[in-house]
């Protein structure tokens, strides 16, 4: 008698563990990521969709990375950048205000104009060149759409994106 009482508690015990793993894999399959979602457009697509319709998206959902001279930098989630100018020299002080809230990492909502792009030469070896060349409007498709190549926006406005799921 005890030991089928024994049999019966490991019964109970593998029935318990067994819902907690499958419960546990539920929750790792809606675990919360970002408020930007994975199938967010990537900058490689808007540079694809740039070379088949002749058109570049001017709002992104992307995370701040930091301030570099004139520029704020974005990436996606490849880690691909996006320039964006918010001042007209080191003196605009109003351009320093408009992006003082800015945090590295945090997601935002980016509204510009499309002004032009970094391309990256190659030499005689076919490395690349470590200074850009500064390209404008209208861009070559070849150039543009390499995946070395910044695209270069005049900053219009931002906002952060909040998550609107509870987190625990």
């Amino acid at each position: 008698m005890l030991q089928n009482e024994r049999l019966k508690l490991k019964f109970w015990i593998l029935c318990f563990i067994f819902t907690l793993s499958t419960s546990a894999e539920e929750n790792t399959k809606e675990r919360y990521l970002s408020p930007i979602p994975l199938s967010e457009k990537r900058i490689i697509e808007g540079k694809q969709e740039f070379k088949t319709a002749g058109k570049f998206p001017e709002e992104w959902k992307l995370f701040f990375k930091a301030k570099e001279g004139d520029f704020v930098v974005f990436y996606d989630w490849n880690g691909q950048e996006i320039h964006f100018r918010y001042r007209r020299n080191k003196f605009d002080e109003e351009g320093e205000e408009f992006v003082r809230s800015l945090f590295p990492g945090n997601p935002y909502l980016i509204k510009g104009q499309w002004i032009g792009y970094y391309f990256f030469e190659k030499d005689a070896k076919g490395r690349l060149l470590l200074n850009p060349i500064r390209r404008k409007l209208p861009a070559n498709a070849d150039e543009f759409t390499d995946k070395n190549s910044i695209p270069i926006f005049l900053l219009k406005k931002y906002s952060e994106i909040q998550s609107d799921e509870l987190l625990y």
